[in-house]
């Protein structure tokens, strides 16, 4: 026997009953609208418990190689439109203290090996994250210590933007510097900051991580592991200083035949070249870093590097940063001869052997922010130099230098117009991998919901 309230598919319903229906669907639908917050723009949804941000990029670019180009196909490049980058950001709130992200992404400079014909999302960056001090019920006071597994992200640069795909809006400029050493690979980081209310030192940062050199699965006899060392202090007033140390050890994996190794088969550390940019070529498959410096092969690589950063306003940011990366191997060609690169002159294909030989690089960069009209229109500019100091290379037309200078205009909150002048410069020993550089003018159109 039904009650008023039971449905039936044989009878009208009832206003009584259409009543409780709306109400219903009101209730449901109301559980899944999303609720905003403006302080970190994401959208909430379950009682806060899942938080989400969906972005997207189209990018214009009028860039063409310079004359002598590795790849002369390069030198005459059509102006035209980029693939859409999308990403889906999902943060899940497992409990009070421990969370859970993943970024799905559909971004043809980092996975579109296929070029065009691989129109297809990707996880790009996840993990989980425990907050230590709280799963142990250990008083905060400005403390945080965060254990997080899974994707790690790692960079020797800190205080400001990073540009990958569609995730764009905290780079104040196009794309990533030429010795921006940044991925992210599969392991553990440990981190600890420390704030304070007052003083002259009003926060420290310390972060470590053991990862292994890859953001798929390597286990391969000899494959080692690559370690960072973090840390940063910030003072009243806008002043930060940071230190960041970087070293893999991966040369268990070469094969040494006559003096040669061959570089198939063997995980390099993927913060070689950094991540992928979004300047391109017709000559190059779309998940090349080829506008990076290409000098150092990733087998025994380190890095030190010192961050400087003046923040006084929301208005005014000053960057600079000076640091060394070095290998304990060089690339070279078939016959065994050093090479200032993996891409070199008067080759078919990028070097795939290395030789024992110091290699390394020596970078500054000086990066500005300055908004005109507050929160609305800024300009921006960044100047990088890379000198390729490696044993075995002549010390003569050895740098790599790049300038790019920006606008940026908010025509909402949401959504960000960015449009860059580019000129890069590669010495013939550099380790430059376009040949002479490039110049030319590119944008973006950014939202980010």
């Amino acid at each position: 026997m039904q009650n008023d309230t039971t449905l039936s598919l044989n009878k009208p319903l009832n206003k009584a009953t259409k009543l409780q229906l709306g109400m219903l669907l009101a209730t449901s639908i109301a559980s899944l609208a999303p609720a905003y917050s403006h302080a970190d723009d994401s959208n909430t949804f379950f009682d806060g418990r899942m938080q989400v941000n969906f972005l997207a990029m189209q990018n214009y670019q009028a860039i063409q190689a310079k004359t002598g180009a590795y790849r002369p196909a390069d030198e005459v490049q059509a102006d035209g439109f980029g693939r859409l980058r999308v990403n889906l950001q999902l943060k899940f709130n497992i409990t009070e203290h421990i969370v859970a992200d993943v970024d799905i992404a559909e971004e043809p400079n980092d996975f579109g090996n296929n070029g065009d014909r691989d129109f297809s999302f990707h996880q790009d960056f996840a993990g989980i994250e425990f907050d230590v001090l709280g799963l142990t019920n250990r008083v905060k006071n400005g403390k945080d210590l965060t254990l997080r597994i899974g994707n790690i992200g790692a960079s020797p640069f800190q205080f400001k933007g990073f540009q990958d795909g569609a995730d764009n809006q905290g780079n104040a400029l196009i794309g990533n510097g030429i010795t921006d050493y940044a991925t992210a690979e599969n392991g553990i980081q440990l981190s600890y900051s420390q704030t304070y209310t007052g003083g002259v030192i009003r926060a420290y940062n310390l972060a470590g991580h053991m990862t292994t050199s890859s953001f798929g699965e390597a286990f391969q006899q000899g494959r080692g592991y690559n370690y960072r060392l973090q840390g940063s202090l910030e003072f009243d007033g806008g002043f930060k200083t940071g230190v960041s140390l970087f070293k893999a050890n991966q040369d268990g994996q070469l094969n040494f035949v006559d003096g040669i190794a061959s570089l198939d088969g063997v995980t390099t550390t993927n913060y070689r070249f950094g991540d992928g940019e979004n300047y391109n070529f017709s000559a190059s498959a779309s998940s090349e870093r080829d506008t990076h410096v290409g000098a150092l092969p990733g087998i025994n690589q380190s890095i030190v590097q010192l961050n400087l950063a003046y923040q006084p306003t929301e208005q005014t940011s000053l960057i600079f940063m000076l640091g060394r990366s070095a290998d304990d191997y060089t690339f070279a060609d078939t016959a065994g001869n050093a090479v200032a690169g993996i891409t070199y002159s008067g080759s078919a294909e990028d070097s795939n052997q290395v030789i024992k030989g110091d290699s390394s690089v020596d970078y500054w960069v000086v990066e500005a922010q300055q908004y005109l009209v507050p929160k609305k229109f800024y300009l921006a500019a960044r100047y990088s130099a890379a000198e390729n100091t490696s044993d075995l290379i002549e010390q003569v037309d050895n740098e790599v230098t790049r300038i790019q200078v920006a606008a940026g205009y908010w025509i909402n909150h949401r959504t960000l117009w960015k449009f860059e002048y580019v000129d890069q410069e590669e010495g013939v020993n550099s380790g430059g991998q376009i040949g002479q550089g490039f110049k030319g003018f590119t944008s973006e159109l950014s939202v980010k919901f």
